[in-house]
């Protein structure tokens, strides 16, 4: 038992003296430049230069689906991706290739403005949040009118694919908003106007 442990032992330690002699018999100048490379700092993301490339990303994913192009959609999308549609069903990629196949999902128009998006730091990924103006056949149901929609996208190395899409519906109309601001603003008015005409507050003697 003794004579199999001191063999482990010996192996153990002839490989460590290996390992510590090809360290010490490395050119000192790749030593420096392995030390280097490893503090130096990565290059800041160009956050500006992404939110442009997204941007134009998503434009050119619109067109496609405005024409109903299945090769559009499969090549702007990830293997794994996920919708989630106004009514709240979800979908996976392959399910949605299938409906524009068969036709229960069909465009008539699709475009998006408003668009916001949020670089990941690392530079390799990106939520956006903007307004589609849709028209046709989402799975079988028909859509017509705007909806606030939610894309994440990730840098593969096949570009940028989106991972996940959700569409809400927006109600509210740009007028109901108007009123409502205008109600609230005439409140404070009214609360202002309240507040000067109170009789101020007498001492007590």
């Amino acid at each position: 038992m003794k004579k199999i442990i001191f063999a482990l032992l010996s192996v153990a330690l002839a490989a460590l003296l290996a390992g510590c002699g090809q360290q010490a018999g490395a050119p000192p100048n790749a030593v420096a430049s392995n030390a280097a490379n490893a503090s130096k700092p990565a290059a800041p993301v160009d956050t500006a230069a992404v939110e442009a490339e997204i941007k134009k990303t998503v434009a050119e994913y619109a067109a496609g689906i405005a024409k109903n192009d299945m090769a559009a959609f499969d090549k702007a999308t990830a293997d794994n991706f996920m919708f989630v549609g106004a009514d709240g069903v979800v979908s996976t990629k392959a399910e949605r290739l299938e409906s524009m196949k068969s036709g229960a999902t069909k465009y008539e128009s699709l475009t998006y403005d408003d668009l916001t998006v949020r670089v990941r730091p690392t530079g390799d990924g990106a939520l956006v949040i903007g307004k589609a103006t849709v028209k046709g056949l989402n799975m079988g149901k028909p859509i017509d009118g705007a909806m606030r929609v939610t894309q994440v996208w990730m840098k593969t190395n096949d570009g940028w694919k989106m991972v996940n899409l959700q569409a809400t519906p927006i109600l509210a109309k740009a007028d109901d908003k108007k009123t409502d601001e205008k109600k609230a603003d005439d409140k404070t008015k009214t609360d202002s106007k309240a507040a000067d005409k109170a009789p101020a507050s007498v001492p007590n003697k």
